[in-house]
């Protein structure tokens, strides 16, 4: 899923999606067009907390998200068992 925010002119990216490759989930944050920014984990739960504390941190610094999260058809499939 990929979540936009702005704050003036400026924009920032928050996406996030689970590797199957890796077995991890990532958090990607994109600020305005810099490079990206990667974290990953392999506990679901650090995850969740860290996604929500990166978006506390944006609205505690008068960032706005722009709509709905944008759902990426072959990024979010969560872990698969084999």
């Amino acid at each position: 899923m990929i979540w936009f925010f702005g704050r003036g002119n400026e924009t920032t990216q928050v996406q996030t999606r689970f590797d199957n490759a890796s077995r991890e989930y990532v958090l990607e944050i994109t600020r305005g067009k810099g490079e990206p920014e990667l974290e990953r984990f392999k506990d679901l739960a650090a995850f969740e907390t860290r996604v929500r504390a990166v978006e506390d941190e944006l609205r505690a610094n008068a960032w706005v998200q722009v709509g709905g999260p944008d759902i990426v058809p072959e990024g979010w499939r969560g872990p698969v068992s084999h």
